[in-house]
């Protein structure tokens, strides 16, 4: 039977708007918003997902990096703007999930930095999961398979015991070649209907 329940964070219960920032940049006089770009490139995001930079040291570098084009004052705003913005979570979604009758156990599997846990901290999710697996923390991330080995090591849990919800195809495609029962995320009752006839 299927009681562990593998869900990523961003995209899947946290959920960011780029509009603020856009807007943000437009008030600067910048004709698009040149912050994502340069800090989701791999260059910059895979560092500081898997560890071997803090948070704060991913900001200066992309600070940096947009300081090069746009000028150190820009940079230095665009940065603060990004730093200081607040995401929705998707409490509802979670309160289902655990509310499904033959639940076992909810586990966060997610690229993030080292600032998850103040993350999670602040929007009130710091014991909302039984286990969280960042990849900051084990210094690999999705969609390596190491990263799948070493969470089910980590949790005692074989890959027959557990399903993993995801909204990057790669990251599910990686799990799914190992053997987990995996679901693309694109809505919560698919989500939901999933979790329900799969750990049934």
């Amino acid at each position: 039977m299927r009681n562990t329940v593998l869900i990523d964070f961003d995209g899947v219960i946290r959920h960011w708007s780029s509009t603020e920032l856009d807007n943000y940049a437009a008030s600067l006089g910048l004709e698009s918003n040149p912050l994502f770009p340069c800090a989701f490139s791999e260059r910059h995001l895979l560092p500081a997902i898997t560890g071997r930079i803090s948070h704060e040291e991913w900001c200066d570098n992309v600070c940096f990096d947009l300081s090069k084009d746009y000028g150190q004052n820009v940079a230095e705003e665009l940065v603060k703007k990004w730093y200081s913005l607040e995401a929705e979570i998707d409490y509802d979604f979670l309160t289902k999930i655990r509310s499904q009758p033959s639940f076992g156990q909810l586990v966060l599997v997610t690229n993030a930095t080292s600032r998850l846990n103040n993350d999670l901290h602040s929007v009130g999710l710091e014991g909302e999961f039984d286990k969280v697996i960042n990849s900051s923390e084990i210094g690999i991330a999705k969609p390596a398979l190491n990263y799948f080995h070493i969470a089910l090591k980590k949790l005692g849990v074989s890959k027959d015991n557990c399903v993993f919800i995801d909204d990057t195809p790669k990251n599910v495609e990686a799990a799914r070649s190992l053997g987990i029962e995996s679901l693309l995320h694109s809505n919560i009752q698919e989500t939901l209907q999933f979790i329900e006839e799969k750990c049934a």
